[in-house]
């Protein structure tokens, strides 16, 4: 169909099925609703992504990547705190922001080129994405977003029992993380200039293992913000480091392929996270599921620092 069309429609399912929260009052309409959200997002989040690589030479990647991931912190800000004043006036409210979309549809259409792509392989690519390296970057973004997503699940229930802190408190240390998710996307660039994608990889997971214990262990609001802003540091390289790693290693032509996958892993991922910690939670606590949770990320954090010194020392 073309990958502009696709983004396109995409956008167009993400207004219908976002919005129809500002009519929709019974669950079986709002759960459909979610449901073609969900299509309209997977769509947008793939089809974006490859345009990105498309359209911009290889050595640009990691820099319009970056900028990618610093849009989805900064819009994450934008969400929470917009939503909250929507959420103020009616429930209703926080539906309207997935209305943003309108406009996107007509400049996607209007300014947005479709690019020819090249399918054969070259290089140290392949045009199959279902390489044992793609299998493990897909791997890597399921076991990130599962440990990453504690936080957004568990962790106001967490400030509440450590520190006693309300629902503008959690809003707020949430929208920190995204912002230092978006600071993290804008360098991102330099990063990747100095430092190659095993390398990003086990500084992400580094970050979530830290953040996470330290809140795992904190018995203040103080010390469970740290962090936060620790783990924010690991998403804020996930995205950027992921979608790269994959961008590299499959040809232009199987990348919507490759790059579709990836989304799935990462929203298996979102879907796993709070599936997989009640367990956890009903035997050590929330503290414990948060440590616990840091202690998943750091043996990949350590298989990924010994992988690139024996390829490097190679």
């Amino acid at each position: 169909m073309g990958r502009v069309r696709v983004l396109a429609a995409c956008l167009g399912l993400y207004l219908v099925g976002g919005g129809s929260g500002l009519v929709l009052d019974w669950l079986p309409g709002l759960l459909a609703g979610r449901s073609v959200l969900g299509i309209g997002i997977a769509g947008i989040m793939t089809t974006s992504t490859a345009l990105l690589a498309d359209l911009h030479e290889p050595e640009q990647h990691s820099r319009v990547l970056g900028w990618q991931g610093a849009a989805m912190g900064f819009g994450g800000v934008v969400a929470l705190l917009l939503g909250g004043l929507l959420a103020a006036l009616s429930w209703r409210g926080p539906f309207g922001i997935y209305l943003l979309a309108l406009p996107f549809v007509v400049l996607v259409l209007r300014y947005v080129p479709e690019p020819g792509v090249r399918h054969a392989a070259t290089g140290n690519v392949d045009a199959n994405p279902w390489t044992p390296r793609l299998l493990g970057l897909y791997a890597m973004m399921f076991v990130g977003i599962v440990v990453f997503y504690t936080v957004p699940t568990q962790a106001p229930f967490w400030l509440a029992e450590v520190g006693g802190a309300g629902p503008a408190v959690t809003g707020a240390l949430i929208a920190a993380v995204n912002l230092v998710m978006t600071l993290v996307g804008l360098t991102f660039g330099r990063l990747r200039a100095r430092w190659d994608f095993p390398r990003l990889a086990a500084a992400l997971f580094a970050a979530y293992a830290v953040g996470l214990i330290v809140i795992g262990l904190a018995g203040s609001l103080w010390v469970t913000a740290l962090g936060m802003l620790v783990v924010g540091l690991g998403i804020g390289l996930q995205n950027p480091t992921m979608n790269g790693w994959v961008v590299a290693s499959v040809a232009p032509g199987a990348r919507t392929r490759a790059l579709g996958f990836l989304t799935s892993a990462l929203f298996l991922g979102q879907f796993g996270s709070p599936l997989l910690a009640q367990p956890v939670i009903g035997s050590a606590g929330l503290g414990g599921t948060f440590a616990f949770a840091g202690l998943l990320g750091a043996p990949v954090a350590i298989l990924l620092a010994v992988a690139g010194l024996r390829r490097r020392g190679a």
